[in-house]
């Protein structure tokens, strides 16, 4: 009960408070003097302009950010120890220019070994395909005509040596018969022969009888002891003997009217052939499967040298276009990055910047349009450009399409660096001495769509008229119809508030 009776009080007393409130604005409205209807109207004028001719331009604006034309990660195609760094960061560089390069002393030796064998191939791929010389014909010329003689000379004369062999086999025979009938003689003229030296000594020289002996003794130890020995048994000895020097006779005569040695005469021909196919080469030149065989094994080592030349190249490090280096990621004596390029060049011949265009606008932009930049960095810099593309594939995101738009930057002496950001201003239209309205001064009907102003024909008169609008840019439009050049268009507030209307 006590809290019903305490809400009951303070409601009567927000009445009274309320009543009082009322009470004291009327009594000051009351007292207020009597204002006349034109000077509270103009009074109640927020702005105020008049209709006026000029040019009219129709523009696009967006923001955006200062690029390269391009910017390219560069990486190794090989593994290995960087020896070089020709560039750091911040450096220029022009096409071709070596940036870093890794060690290739195991590549080197490989790709002098492959020149080496190209230059051989070469030169034996240029003996097989050049003409002769005289000089070389002449040479293998005469080589044929020595090789005629000595294949002559080979069919005219036996062989030497087998004459030489067969005569001592002979004389070797005789000398064996010679021996074996010495021996049967000496068994069938005497019963015991003692041989002495006895009467080989010439008259008149005294030999110590000692030393006869001992000659005589050092003789009789030459020959056999054949004392008593039937000459008989000699018989098969000396009849084998005599086969021996019939037959060694008989192969000496063959060896001497042999003729001509059939070996001698084999390598005579065959040292003929080789020197006429030199001749008839270098008169006719090489065969074609022969220089094309040549050809082929220039090629095969002229691959080998470029493939040896190609894997050195992977170990260098080369700029693909002039451009500064915009990072360096490599450190001597260690291998390059993994993950991470090893060197980031940027190509600053041309610089752009990438603009987001709704999809309204974009329709109105056509290549090669000129833009005005703005850039916050340099306020006062005059700077222009060109639109230079316009996709055709919208980017859609949060319910908005837009079109990408690459403005190219006009060359300039400003101190324009990538990665600044600035607004671009694209004209699409440019309209001369029309009518103009500020674009605060339109009220449009969201039901209808038409366009209204509210125009002053005498002082503190108003009246809202339609208008017909043309071109439209942001902050002016084109009126059409409905107003005249010189009218006073004025902004009133939207509604008055009067408690005792």
């Amino acid at each position: 009960m006590l809290k019903f009776l305490a809400r009951i009080a303070r409601l009567l007393l927000f009445g009274v408070i309320a009543f009082v409130v009322i009470g004291v604005g009327a009594l000051w409205f009351t007292s207020q003097p009597e204002i006349d209807p034109s000077e509270a109207a103009a009074q109640a004028v927020i702005d105020a302009t008049v209709v006026r001719r000029g040019d009219l331009d129709v523009t696009i604006n967006a923001t955006g950010a200062v690029t390269p034309q391009d910017q390219v990660p560069l990486f190794f195609e090989a593994s290995g120890r960087v020896i070089e760094i020709a560039a750091r960061e911040g450096d220029r560089v022009a096409e071709g220019d070596l940036i870093a390069r890794l060690d290739t002393s195991a590549l080197d030796s490989s790709i002098a070994e492959a020149e080496i064998a190209v230059e051989l191939q070469r030169i034996a791929f240029d003996a097989l395909s050049a003409p002769a010389r005289t000089v070389d014909v002449a040479v293998a010329q005469a080589a044929v005509d020595a090789a005629e003689a000595a294949l002559g000379a080979a069919y005219s004369t036996g062989n030497p040596n087998a004459d030489n062999v067969a005569a001592l086999q002979a004389d070797l025979a005789r000398n064996q018969l010679y021996q074996a009938q010495l021996q049967r003689d000496i068994a069938a003229n005497s019963s015991g022969f003692t041989p002495s030296v006895n009467g080989f000594i010439p008259e008149g020289v005294e030999i110590a009888p000692e030393i006869l002996e001992q000659l005589n003794r050092g003789v009789a130890g030459l020959f056999p002891s054949i004392s008593g020995a039937d000459p008989d048994q000699f018989t098969a000895g000396l009849t084998q003997a005599e086969y021996g020097v019939q037959i060694a006779d008989a192969n000496a005569a063959a060896a001497a009217d042999s003729g001509a040695d059939a070996g001698s005469v084999a390598s005579a021909n065959a040292g003929l052939v080789t020197a006429r196919v030199a001749l008839d080469r270098l008169a006719n030149g090489a065969d074609a499967n022969d220089r094309q065989a040549a050809q082929i094994t220039l090629l095969q080592a002229q691959n080998a040298l470029d493939q040896a030349r190609a894997a050195a190249d992977r170990a260098r490090l080369l700029a693909p276009f002039t451009g500064v280096i915009a990072q360096n990621n490599l450190n001597p004596d260690e291998p390059p990055p993994s993950q991470n390029a090893a060197v980031l060049l940027l190509d600053d011949s041309a610089l752009y910047i990438d603009l987001a265009v709704d999809e309204t606008d974009v329709v109105d932009l056509i290549l090669g349009q000129p833009v005005a930049l703005r850039f916050d960095a340099l306020p006062d810099a005059d700077i222009t450009g060109a639109v230079a593309e316009i996709a055709v594939v919208p980017v859609r995101g949060g319910g908005l399409v837009t079109y990408g738009v690459r403005v190219r930057l006009d060359p300039t002496d400003q101190p324009v660096r990538i990665g600044m950001s600035a607004t671009a201003t694209v004209i699409v239209r440019s309209l001369q001495a029309a009518l103009i309205v500020p674009n605060r001064f339109i009220r449009i009907d969201r039901t209808s769509g038409d366009a209204f102003v509210t125009i002053e024909g005498e002082p503190g008169i108003f009246d809202e008229v339609r208008v017909r609008l043309g071109v439209r840019n942001a902050t002016e439009s084109e009126v059409t119809a409905g107003v005249e050049e010189g009218v006073r268009i004025v902004v009133l507030p939207r509604g008055t508030f009067d408690p005792f209307d």
